[in-house]
C-alpha cells in the first residue's frame, strides 16, 4: 500500500513546488511592475520639468519581467492632468509601444498622445492665439459637442450686439481649426452658407479660424484629429521618439 501512495506523494510535492514558484514569480512581477512605473514617472517629471508631486498614472500592459528581459515595454500608457505639450495645455494621455528600457533610452518616449482641454483651456488658447477674437473682447466658451459654442459682443453703430458661433473642430493641413456652421448676430440666426449669399459681404465670419498652427509645434509633433468629447476638446497627436523628452522645445512652443 505504501508503494502505491508514492506517486501521489510525488505529485503533491511537485504541485507544492510549482505553487511556490508561481507565488515567487507573482511577487517578483508585482515588484518589477512598481519599479518600472516609478522609473517612468521619474523620467517624465525630470524631462518635462514637472513638479515633484505631479500626479502621473503609469500603466504597463502584459507581464513586466519578460519585457524587461527582452529590453522593451510592449505597451506603455501614461496620463496626467494639467500638462503643457507643444503649446497645448490640458489633461494628457500618451500611449507608446516597444519602448526601450536600457539606460536612459526610456526618455525617448514617442507614440500617440491625446490632450483633453476643458472650456477654460480653450478660452486661454483663444486668447493666446489672438486674431479676430482678440479685438472682440471676452469670449465665453462652451463645449456641448459635437460643436463648440463661442459667444461675445460686438459694437455696431454704438449698439452692443451679441455675437455667437457654433463651430466644429477639425484638422486642416496639421492645424487645429474651428469652422463655423451657424452664426447668431443678435436675434438673427444664419448658417455659414447663407452668410456667403448675404447682400453685405459677411463671408469672413464663416471662415475657419485656427486654434493651433502646425508650424508652431515642435518638430515631431503632428496633430491627427480634433473633436469634442464629454465637454472637452480632444486633440490627438502622433509623437516621434524623443519629442516628449525635449523640455526646451515643448516650453518654447506656442500655437500662434
Amino acid at each position: 500500500m505504501a508503494r502505491r501512495r508514492r506517486p501521489l506523494r510525488a505529485l503533491v510535492a511537485v504541485g507544492v513546488i510549482v505553487a511556490v514558484a508561481v507565488a515567487a514569480f507573482l511577487v517578483g512581477e508585482a515588484v518589477a511592475r512598481e519599479l518600472v512605473k516609478q522609473q517612468v514617472r521619474d523620467v517624465i517629471v525630470s524631462e518635462l520639468a514637472l513638479p515633484a508631486d505631479q500626479p502621473i498614472e503609469v500603466g504597463v500592459g502584459g507581464l513586466v519581467i519578460p519585457q524587461l528581459i527582452a529590453g522593451r515595454l510592449d505597451d506603455l500608457a501614461v496620463a496626467s492632468d494639467d500638462v503643457a505639450v507643444g503649446g497645448l495645455s490640458g489633461d494628457v494621455a500618451v500611449r507608446a509601444h516597444g519602448v526601450p528600457v536600457r539606460g536612459d533610452d526610456l526618455s525617448a518616449l514617442g507614440g500617440t498622445a491625446a490632450i483633453r482641454m476643458d472650456a477654460a483651456d480653450v478660452d486661454a488658447l483663444l486668447a493666446a492665439v489672438g486674431g479676430s477674437w482678440a479685438t472682440w473682447g471676452d469670449v465665453a466658451v462652451q463645449l456641448p459637442g459635437p460643436a463648440a459654442r463661442l459667444s461675445t459682443h460686438v459694437s455696431l453703430l454704438g449698439a452692443d450686439i451679441p455675437l455667437s458661433f457654433t463651430a466644429v473642430p477639425s484638422v486642416s493641413d496639421g492645424d487645429v481649426v474651428l469652422t463655423p456652421e451657424a452664426i447668431s448676430i443678435g436675434d438673427l440666426e444664419l448658417t455659414a452658407d447663407t452668410l456667403t449669399q448675404a447682400p453685405v459681404d459677411l463671408s469672413a465670419l464663416a471662415r475657419p479660424f485656427t486654434l493651433c498652427r502646425a508650424d508652431a509645434l515642435p518638430d515631431g509633433l503632428e496633430v491627427t484629429a480634433a473633436d469634442i468629447v464629454d465637454e472637452h476638446l480632444v486633440v490627438r497627436l502622433a509623437c516621434a521618439d524623443g519629442v516628449l523628452s525635449d523640455a526646451d522645445a515643448l516650453a518654447a512652443a506656442s500655437c500662434g
